[in-house]
């Protein structure tokens, strides 16, 4: 008798069906993954600015500054204000120590708006700003969330001493 070799039709429509499902579960999770990974990165990056600030402030010996910025893409970027951090932000020292960015090479790094569904909001500050001995001047805490529901966010405390710490968000988001 002869041995064949391959799949019968109905093995490979049970194969077919055990993979659909597989992906019918799985798709979800990948999709949250990728969401929450989105979160961290961006977290991520509005932490090391904040960083870059207090660095250059004790570099230079100067007030440094991280503030929103709407305008963070053009040619002289300012302060624009406000509590919605996810249109943007500027890190800048103020070396000619006037309380604006306008001197060249004040501007230290620009950000542009936050992509996607993510909103970076303060409770009262546009903006935070270090000493020369990157100490805080003003305290606050920072939320990123996305367009998903329940503990999923991330807060940014600054404290007094200059240090960051990210956590994850129970409350707001």
């Amino acid at each position: 008798m002869k041995n064949e070799n391959g799949f019968t039709l109905v093995e490979l429509m049970i194969t077919l069906a055990i993979g659909a499902i597989l992906l019918t579960i799985g798709v979800p999770s990948f999709q949250n993954y990728i969401l929450d990974n989105r979160l961290v990165t961006q977290a991520n990056r509005i932490s090391n600015d904040i960083n870059i600030a207090r660095s250059a402030a004790i570099k230079y010996q100067r007030p440094g500054q991280i503030c929103i910025s709407s305008d963070s893409t053009t040619a002289t970027p300012s302060c624009t204000g406000g509590t919605d951090w996810s249109v943007g932000w500027i890190v800048w020292v103020d070396k000619d120590r006037d309380g604006t960015p306008d001197a060249p090479g004040e501007i230290v790094v620009t950000a542009e708006a936050l992509s996607g569904t993510t909103t970076l909001t303060s409770a009262a500050l546009g903006a935070i700003s270090y000493d020369s001995r990157g100490f805080a001047t003003d305290v606050d805490t920072l939320t990123l969330c996305d367009d998903r529901t329940g503990e999923v966010g991330r807060s940014i405390d600054i404290r007094g001493a200059g240090r960051i710490n990210i956590s994850r968000d129970t409350t707001s988001c």
